[in-house]
């Protein structure tokens, strides 16, 4: 069905005009009590950014903004690229491509990590064409010049014909800094810039606590490219005000309109999506559960004979058995209660989202195409599951019972721009709608974005982005 199709089915969506019948969402919206009812998560102060419209068309379409975003926001920042899993043995490698920059990122003897750009300091080729791999040494395929897997010159084949002069410059690859944190690797093309766990900041790591990232092994990974410029495709994932038309398939099992939205330090953000709840603009909720409930339901251990019969009974049912889950694989204990069944939406700023649950998580990222044409991002998304849980989400477009495997994680998947059935089937409207936007902000006919509250974080990543493009972050 196209998306044209499915707008036209939307009957049972309440009119604009209509009498609302539930509580309006307000700016300072709050989960409910009932959901964290050990009060272990503390909400962050509100901003108020204003009303005005957003005007700057030119952020998404300039070619020279992309290059100034490239030198003043993207060689800056901090920039997920994997887990230590991913490399979880001495001398792994992976590959990891941002832009036009190709990155290098191995496992030394423990937890030590390094990473260096991906180019031979002889004549500049790519010293590894593949995304993963182990090896004791890069050797470039051009003329054999020999690193270590700290990047390193180790041989010059035929030295002798050089002269010394020649070899006294710096031949060693120049490194990117390369931290973790949780398991999670970050790289940062800056050498000066923050610590990545101040970045992070101690308020959204105490926040992220309970969840297993340690675990973490990779189940998934995509990447694709998006004839649309990375802000615009990115922004659909700051907000929730788009699931009630680009999703429908959300209605009965997402409430994604009473949204807490929390915005930390360092432009990072967090939403709280009401899972196993029907969102509100339905006129009449259906009596029959929906494929997410029957999701959920599985992995906290029920038997379908054991399935409530109404919605309103599907998120206490899940709530109590997976409290009641003993000997598993995830201690339940450590969660609040609208954690065992919401999606919390974590945003780490300039251009990765993650939707966490505490079997696993889908973690997005948008960014600048190798191009530089600001008409174009590559996405990837990656998912990880902790070893010994049933099913995911469906949005992580992983069916079934996922069997991490650290000696058996996937490759890359690269997909054609057009195969929207390889993302899945959320991901996949988000792909075919948000070039509209693309094509629309061209048009002298749009005069800048409206926001909403429910878009409160959009406004927050342009209140940061502005800080580094004019210059008031280091």
């Amino acid at each position: 069905m196209s998306m044209d199709e499915e707008f036209k089915n939307t009957e049972q969506y309440a009119e604009s005009d209509d009498k609302i019948s539930y509580e309006p969402y307000r700016f300072d919206w709050a989960q409910p009590e009932w959901k964290d009812t050990r009060h272990i998560h503390k909400r962050a102060a509100l901003k108020d950014f204003g009303t005005e419209r957003h005007r700057d068309k030119d952020v998404y379409l300039s070619r020279e903004i992309a290059e100034e975003e490239w030198e003043k926001l993207f060689a800056k920042t901090w920039h997920f690229v994997g887990h230590m899993n991913d490399i979880h043995k001495e001398n792994r490698f992976k590959k990891v491509e941002i832009g036009h920059e190709s990155i290098i990122v191995t496992r030394g003897k423990g937890d030590k990590i390094n990473a260096f750009y991906n180019v031979c300091q002889h004549r500049g080729a790519t010293l590894v064409e593949s995304d993963f791999g182990s090896a004791k040494k890069l050797v470039c395929p051009f003329h054999k010049w020999e690193y270590g897997m700290d990047g390193s010159l180790k041989k010059i084949i035929d030295r002798e014909t050089f002269r010394e002069k020649a070899l006294c410059h710096d031949l060693n690859v120049p490194k990117v800094r390369a931290e973790s944190w949780r398991g999670f690797i970050f790289i940062n093309m800056d050498p000066d810039a923050m610590p990545l766990k101040d970045w992070i900041g101690a308020e959204l790591d105490q926040l992220l606590s309970a969840y297993d990232f340690e675990k973490s092994v990779r189940v998934r990974e995509v990447v694709m490219e998006w004839p649309v410029n990375w802000k615009l495709a990115h922004q659909a994932f700051n907000e929730g005000y788009h699931v009630q038309a680009t999703h429908p398939q959300f209605f009965p099992a997402v409430n994604a309109y009473h949204v807490q939205h929390d915005l930390y330090p360092n432009g990072h953000g967090r939403s709280i999506y009401n899972f196993m709840m029907p969102t509100p603009h339905l006129k009449e909720v259906p009596q029959d559960l929906a494929v997410e409930h029957k999701i959920f339901l599985r992995e906290a251990g029920l038997t379908e004979e054991n399935f409530p019969k109404t919605y309103a009974e599907v998120p206490m049912a899940i709530i109590n058995a997976k409290k009641a889950r003993k000997n598993y694989a995830i201690d339940y204990s450590k969660f609040s209660e609208g954690q065992l069944i919401d999606d919390w939406g974590v945003g780490f700023f300039p251009s990765t989202e993650t939707f966490l649950h505490p079997e696993g998580w889908f973690i997005q990222h948008w960014r600048p195409h190798p191009s530089g044409d600001p008409l174009k991002c590559i996405y990837s998304a990656q998912v990880y599951a902790v070893p010994g849980v049933g099913e995911l989400p469906s949005f992580t477009g992983v069916q079934g019972k996922v069997n991490p495997d650290l000696d058996k994680q996937p490759g890359i998947v690269y997909l054609d721009t057009d195969d929207l059935e390889g993302l899945g089937p959320v991901i996949s409207q988000d792909r075919e709608v948000t070039p509209r936007t693309g094509r629309g902000v061209k048009s002298r006919g749009f005069k800048g974005a409206v926001y909403s509250d429910q878009e409160i974080r959009i406004r927050y990543w342009f209140d940061e982005y502005y800080k580094y493009m004019r210059g008031h972050k280091p």
